[in-house]
């Protein structure tokens, strides 16, 4: 069964093997220790990037907290990846980070001077996606690059889901939010690492406003795994204040075998899309990542 198969995968971590080298290019070595950064939001900053601050001559305030999750790490270059369409820009956005833990702060002006394609709040679509990480150099002298230059993750699944730590925090474009009625329709899954569903699969989000202006439902009504799709779903209640969301199942979500789950999380929703970026616990398994785009 696939869920077993990635709970005992969260269990029994997997030596970190990530492509590094001397000068941090991309040859790729197998290495017995790698070294893994731990970046989380600070919650009392910006949880998404605010387009409306933006353009309203505001400023915004992504803060993060940057540690060591393994390895004799050295220093840390934090750097972001910046994707807009087809366009991918990686750059370094704090350098020589020797402090751990250390919380870095990310302006407006500094992500202006970073990336090219945005040089003005102008710029800036309400699909972008900035993506935080770190280049670890380990005491040895060995740089390991979480991302590749063209945004390609090189770690995988056991790190990607690991419950003790995050090697990258994604920040979306936000606009305020009065209500969820944006957050209705059929939605397309382009993620999904619990693996109820696979990319491009259709998944129902429901809102009602007289259940509350702020909530939306995701209907279970296309899950093949569970026996009560008929009945169960997950409630998004939204933030206003960041575009950050909080997750509750209205029941548990039965797997059969004895397998029933709650299902809570956090996450974040692009208000101006519609975009849905959540983080998920099934029971005490998780985190997962479940993302949908609007159809």
């Amino acid at each position: 069964m696939k869920k077993m198969k990635l709970i005992l995968a969260s269990l029994f971590l997997v030596m970190f093997v990530t492509s590094c080298s001397k000068d941090g290019g991309d040859s790729v070595i197998a290495a017995a220790n790698g070294g893994a950064p731990d970046i989380q939001k600070v919650a009392t900053a910006d949880q998404s990037i605010n387009l409306a601050a933006l353009n309203n001559g505001g400023d915004i305030n992504l803060s993060f907290t940057v540690d060591i999750a393994r390895g004799d790490v050295a220093s840390m270059d934090i750097v972001g990846i910046y994707k807009q369409g087809s366009t991918v820009q990686k750059a370094v956005l704090r350098a020589g980070v020797t402090t751990f833990p250390s919380t870095v702060s990310i302006t407006k002006a500094d992500l202006f001077d970073a990336f090219d394609a945005i040089t003005t709040a102008s710029d800036i679509t309400v699909s972008d996606k900035l993506i935080i990480s770190a280049d670890v150099t380990l005491k040895n002298g060995s740089v390991y690059q979480l991302f590749t230059e063209d945004g390609t993750a090189r770690f995988g699944a056991d790190i990607a889901n690991s419950q003790q730590f995050s090697v990258s925090q994604t920040y979306i474009i936000s606009c305020p939010l009065d209500d969820a009625s944006n957050f209705n329709g059929d939605y397309a899954v382009t993620q999904d690492t619990w693996q109820d569903y696979a990319v491009g699969d259709i998944v129902p989000v429901v809102y009602n406003s007289e259940a509350g202006l702020l909530q939306f439902k995701i209907m279970s009504a296309n899950n093949p795994y569970i026996n009560n799709p008929g009945t169960s779903y997950m409630l998004v209640t939204i933030d206003p204040t960041d575009s950050s969301v909080t997750v509750q199942s209205n029941e548990d979500f039965d797997y059969g075998g004895g397998f029933i789950v709650p299902v809570t999380g956090t996450g974040a929703v692009g208000s101006c899309t519609g975009d849905i970026s959540l983080t998920l616990a099934f029971g005490p398994y998780g985190p997962y990542y479940f993302d949908l785009v609007k159809n």
